[in-house]
Parts: C-alpha cells; structure tokens; sequence
C-alpha cells in the first residue's frame, strides 16, 4: 500500500490521545474500518477502552461506549451524560455522541429532539471545559430501488425510508447550522459522497434536496461494508486529528 504521510501522523496522534466515543451498530463499522487502516498504517491498532479501563489508567485510546436503546434516541443523551458525570477520572480530550438511522423514521419530531440535544450538549460543555466535545451527523440509509418504490414514487406516494431519510437530513442540517463553532464530523455528508466527489441525493414532490447512503457502501442498505468503512473511517481519522490539534492537546489530559 502506497505511503501517505498525511494518515501516519494522523493515526501517530490517535494513539498518542484519549477520545470518547458513544454510539451503536454504525459507529461499530467506523472503528472497525479506523483499525484496519492503523494495522495497514503502524501495523499498530488503535486501543479501545471501556469507560473502567479510563478510570483506572491514563492510558491513551479510544473509550468505546455504547449505551441507550436505538429507536429512542433520548435515552443515548441520558446515557452519554451520565457517563461523563459518573467517570470524572475517564479524562478524554475529545468526546462526542453518534445518533443511529433506526432513531430517525417519518415520524420524527427533529424539533422536540433537538430540543433535548441542544441543552444536553451546552450542560457538557459548561460543566466539563477540559474536554472538547464534538457532533456527528446521523448516518443515512440506502434510498430502495425496488419496483414498489418506484411505483409508490410515481403515485407521489410515501416510501418509507424517503421519509425517513428526510428525517435525519433535516437533523443534520439543524445539527451543522447550530453547532456550527464546534467540530462536526460530518458522517452524512461522508457517506452519500460517491468516490468521483457526486452527492447521492434526491428530491421530494415539495422540490427539496436529500441525501442517502451511497448504495456501493453497503451490503444491506444501512451498516457500511468494507469499502464503506475504508472511506468513513478515513474522514473519522482526518477529523478527529484535527480536532485534537485544534485544542493543542496532544496525548493524555
């Protein structure tokens, strides 16, 4: 594999820091593309810790939390700061929180949840200014091509996972307009970029633009396969090194 200078630093600076990590299935695709690419770059995985492990030692990783009930996205918020108060000795310089495709469907309220988010994440900045906390956008799902799809499409029918998409494109613009000043990984924006820089989108019979899952990213129209753990994971490296340097933290806090 050619060399790229750039991921080496990248990844030296990862396993040099300790970041905080909550999420579920897709966040599991994402770790599990940054490991192969610190095995194929170093030969080195990156650690992952659980939120004891971080009590009991300064060592660096990435503490992998998961915690909540997917489908109530709610509970993830209580979840990810409940953790933080409960493990003052955890320590990470970076901490952020990544929402599922199966919390958002059609009938979403993105208002009421952001109206829950918003307050949870401005707490933890307040009461916790030695981390840097970040965002992620919600991953997206693969927009179905079957013939009932089409059909329900040219009737100017609902298709489920159409509605559901627009969901979670509405969070994320919500998400990127009002914490616009923090780091966002922008993980929706990652996943529907097709190789040659295309956007996979879509219009509704209202005349606006969505995004969905590149279809080539997946297998089963939502958890990413190799080649889309490869790309996501790669803008997870680029981004959360930055945001470290950002800070001037470099290794433990």
């Amino acid at each position: 594999m050619p060399a790229d200078p750039a991921l080496a630093s990248e990844l030296a600076l990862l396993r040099s820091s300790r970041v905080l990590f909550s999420h579920q299935s897709v966040g599991h695709n994402l770790l599990t593309g940054l490991q192969r690419l610190a095995r194929e770059h170093g030969g080195v995985a990156i650690p992952l810790l659980s939120i004891d492990d971080a009590d009991r030692s300064t060592a660096p990783g990435i503490i992998d939390l998961s915690g909540g009930q997917n489908g109530a996205p709610a509970s993830k918020l209580v979840f990810f700061a409940d953790t933080l108060h409960a493990h003052p000795d955890a320590k990470p310089a970076l901490a952020f929180l990544k929402l599922c495709f199966v919390d958002f469907d059609p009938n979403t309220d993105v208002g009421a949840l952001f109206a829950e988010y918003q307050p949870t994440l401005s707490a933890l900045k307040r009461e916790h200014p030695e981390i840097t906390f970040a965002h992620v956008t919600t991953p997206l799902t693969r927009r179905p091509s079957d013939l009932r799809s089409r059909v329900l499409r040219v009737l100017g029918r609902q298709v489920w996972e159409d509605a559901a998409n627009v969901k979670r494109c509405q969070w994320n613009e919500r998400l990127l307009r009002s914490f616009s000043s923090d780091p966002i990984f922008d993980l929706a924006r990652v996943e529907s970029t097709r190789p040659d820089g295309s956007r996979e989108s879509f219009s509704t019979a209202t005349g606006g633009t969505y995004y969905s899952l590149v279809p080539a990213y997946t297998d089963d129209g939502g958890h990413l396969n190799e080649l889309g753990q490869n790309v996501a994971a790669r803008e997870l490296v680029r981004f959360v090194a930055a945001a470290l340097r950002a800070r001037g933290s470099v290794g433990t806090l």
